[in-house]
């Protein structure tokens, strides 16, 4: 039997049992020896838990806390005033004598208003002559086409001869220029007979008055300065670095005398001013507009978040924060950041910012979370 031999006597097992006992003994052997490995296995895993894991080295205590429960959206400034795209000097188109100004200073004139009157008399005479020679030619006119028909069809008969139609022919051509020439004099003199009644472009406020009553007036001497009133903007000098959260922002604002008003981005110029290096940026009123050359600021809060100064560290040259992830402190490069102003964070608002701590830490360096 199996059992009178040792197991240590493997050799003289082999020699003493026959080859069938050998074919069932061996695998139960190596079943056992199997088990036994198992069991030393365990033991020795249950006494390496018995002492206690060892810290990891450098190991700091930091606070974090969610990104989106410190974010600030912060609110910025540029200088603006508001503007009239139209500051028209109006000028006399012809020389004549100042009639009457039917406009002063400060006055609101409506599109159409007549503002001053000159003298129209020479120009109504120059006009009635010019109606009178357009008459005249139409006449004519008449006449020639009529003679050029009878000449076409005489010449067809036989009774006059090509040469006498070639001369018809051409006084028609000379009678149809002169209409022409007349039609275009009839109307230069309408127009000018219309330039002695200056109007009004578009509605508009009177700035400033230059004609006076009695003067002849000069083509292209100013009279009066108009401001148009339905086209004002606002012209703001921007930071090209608040171009981007300008023009993301949703709430623009322009503030003068302690009046708010909305407005909306209407165009930027792409060209950075040499002078204070900033941008023109030109705004739209959504609503109510000022008083045009009113000077103010406009305001706009930003949509992107920001963590706050007190958050923001420097490493290798570059402002950032520091964010717990995987045990770590890891370093987040903010690209845009200055020294002391708020800065633009692109992370999710769950991310997990270490707020207390930071200053002492490296990127990678090992973090434990300790409650406030």
């Amino acid at each position: 039997m199996i059992s009178k031999y040792s197991l240590l006597d493997w050799n003289g097992l082999k020699t003493h049992i026959n080859p069938e006992h050998s074919k069932t003994l061996r695998p139960m052997l190596i079943i056992r020896k199997v088990l036994l490995n198992c069991v030393v296995g365990l033991l020795i895993l249950l006494a390496l838990a018995q002492f206690p894991k060892p810290a990891k080295a450098n190991t700091l205590k930091v606070s974090v806390i969610k990104l989106n429960e410190i974010a600030v959206y912060p609110i910025k400034s540029a200088f603006a005033s508001a503007i009239s795209l139209n500051n028209s000097k109006l000028s006399a188109e012809v020389s004549a004598k100042i009639k009457s100004i039917n406009a002063e200073v400060g006055q609101v004139v409506n599109k159409g208003d007549i503002l001053i009157q000159l003298d129209s008399t020479d120009y109504t005479l120059a006009l009635q002559q010019a109606g009178a020679n357009l008459i005249a030619a139409q006449s004519n006119f008449a006449l020639s086409q009529k003679q050029l028909e009878r000449a076409q069809q005489l010449v067809s008969d036989g009774f006059i001869s090509p040469e006498g139609l070639n001369k018809r022919e051409t006084e028609f051509a000379l009678a149809e220029s002169s209409l022409a020439l007349r039609r275009a004099q009839y109307e230069v003199g309408k127009r000018s007979v219309a330039k002695c009644s200056i109007k009004a472009p578009f509605k508009s406020v009177v700035r400033e008055r230059m004609g006076q009553i009695g003067e002849i007036t000069v083509p292209g001497s100013p009279l009066l300065r108009l401001s148009d009133l339905e086209a004002i903007e606002v012209d703001a000098r921007v930071q090209p670095k608040d171009i981007e959260s300008l023009t993301l922002s949703s709430s623009i604002k322009f503030m003068s005398d302690g009046i708010t008003f909305p407005v909306r981005v209407k165009r930027i110029a792409p060209v950075i001013n040499e002078e204070n290096r900033n941008q023109t940026v030109r705004l739209k009123f959504s609503k109510n507009q000022p008083s045009i050359g009113s000077a103010g600021a406009i305001r706009w809060t930003t949509d992107k978040p920001h963590v706050s100064t007190d958050l923001v560290v420097q490493r290798n040259d570059q402002l950032g924060v520091f964010i717990f992830e995987e045990e770590k402190a890891k370093f987040f490069v903010l690209s845009n950041a200055l020294e002391g102003s708020p800065a633009a964070i692109n992370l999710p608002g769950d991310t997990l910012v270490i707020h207390r701590g930071q200053h002492r830490l490296q990127d990678g360096q090992f973090v434990s979370i300790t409650s406030d």
